[in-house]
């Protein structure tokens, strides 16, 4: 295929490093609510749900600063204008740091993480800088971690490098390596091992396929061979559907649905979730939820996360406190049919969870019974 012709497609699609395409003026900020969904750190950062700040001070959202060139050298996520945490919200699995910065050079693009205090640190497992390998046209080829020492790591999937290669028409092959050399599945719970990615024509991920470890068409032990996924006008990502790699649907990979869907608010923040076999009835999700529900504050910070079965008793409920800034965690509680505090295996046997800020930033936490009553750790025997 010409080689120009694949570049020029790439560009049109946002494919290419992290450089401003969408917008026709050099824009020194942008603020966006959300981000768009990327199943693997190929494609760029995109903003969704764009806002103006003089509109939104109260609200979190992603500060986006571009260079002369009109590329992103740096993401915050921040409510007004101090980076919070992220405070359960749900945009991307390549997102894990309140801010990161981003240099190029030559062949290279580098990306490094900073905590709330801006603070510069390891994140995802030993993840203290992402540097990626970039080809003559600016296009991703590969991506390699490295710790705070400079040595190379993995992150906390046990993935060490990345390797990109043009497939064809917005087609992205890419295979995954840890520091023993082998070959990796895209997370853990995710068994797929090298993968085509085929995009849209407006740059977002469309359909992955798993070609196994001998780069062919293959199925993962629960069937799934296809994963395609599908969004909303605003770009929020709104289901997934499994297919085996003939394409014949199927209920698979970790969730074992054939569809899964999200539901989101007007303001692109993610309120529920549900899953669907392959003829539309409504299943439970093989962890044993049927629904979940999430609800929100008026910073966008979430305050309640929610599970239900297939007679609509609870399962689950935890609520989120906040600081009065909104900025961070302030109390985080398990709770029962009625409201009460309850334990919870989830907050590891207690049925509240206080936190507190060292100065560098690390959170202490506190841990209560259902009574109030802190619980005090038994010393090692």
């Amino acid at each position: 295929m010409n080689r120009h012709f694949i570049r020029k497609s790439l560009l049109a699609a946002g494919l290419l490093s992290s450089t401003l395409i969408s917008i026709g003026v050099m824009a020194k900020e942008q603020y966006f609510g959300h981000l768009m969904f990327r199943e693997t750190p190929y494609a760029s950062y995109r903003g969704i749900h764009a806002m103006a700040e003089t509109n939104n001070p109260n609200v979190a959202h992603y500060e986006f600063q571009y260079d002369d060139k009109g590329r992103v050298t740096q993401i915050a996520y921040q409510l007004g204008d101090k980076l919070i945490r992220n405070n359960q919200v749900w945009d991307s699995f390549i997102w894990f740091a309140p801010m990161v910065k981003i240099a190029y050079s030559p062949g290279k693009e580098v990306h490094t993480y900073f905590d709330a205090n801006g603070n510069q640190i390891e994140t995802h497992g030993k993840v203290f800088r992402a540097e990626y390998k970039l080809n003559q046209e600016g296009q991703r080829t590969a991506l390699a971690f490295f710790d705070k020492d400079g040595k190379p790591s993995e992150s906390e999937w046990g993935v060490h490098r990345y390797e990109w290669q043009v497939a064809g028409d917005r087609l992205i092959r890419e295979k995954r390596f840890g520091l023993d050399g082998e070959q990796k599945t895209i997370r853990p719970d995710f068994q797929f091992h090298e993968i085509e990615l085929e995009y849209d024509k407006d740059g977002k991920l469309a359909f992955m396929r798993n070609l196994g470890i001998n780069g062919q068409p293959t199925n993962n032990d629960s069937g799934a061979g296809i994963d395609r996924i599908t969004y909303d006008l605003a770009g929020n990502f709104i289901r997934w559907q499994v297919y085996d790699k003939d394409g014949n649907p199927v209920e698979g990979n970790d969730p074992m649905v054939h569809l899964g869907e999200h539901l989101y608010d007007a303001r692109g923040n993610k309120i529920g979730l549900r899953g669907f076999d392959r003829h539309g009835k409504q299943v439970t999700f093989s962890w044993g939820v049927y629904e979940h529900a999430m609800s929100y504050d008026s910073h966008g910070n979430q305050t309640d996360h929610k599970t239900y079965n297939e007679q609509g008793e609870l399962l689950s409920h935890l609520n989120f406190q906040y600081n009065p800034t909104g900025t961070a965690f302030a109390w985080l509680k398990s709770l029962g049919q009625n409201g009460q505090l309850q334990e919870s295996p989830m907050l590891g046997g207690a049925a509240a969870l206080e936190f507190s800020y060292q100065q560098n930033g690390q959170a202490e936490r506190k841990r209560y019974d259902s009574q109030m009553q802190p619980i005090v750790a038994e010393a090692p025997r």
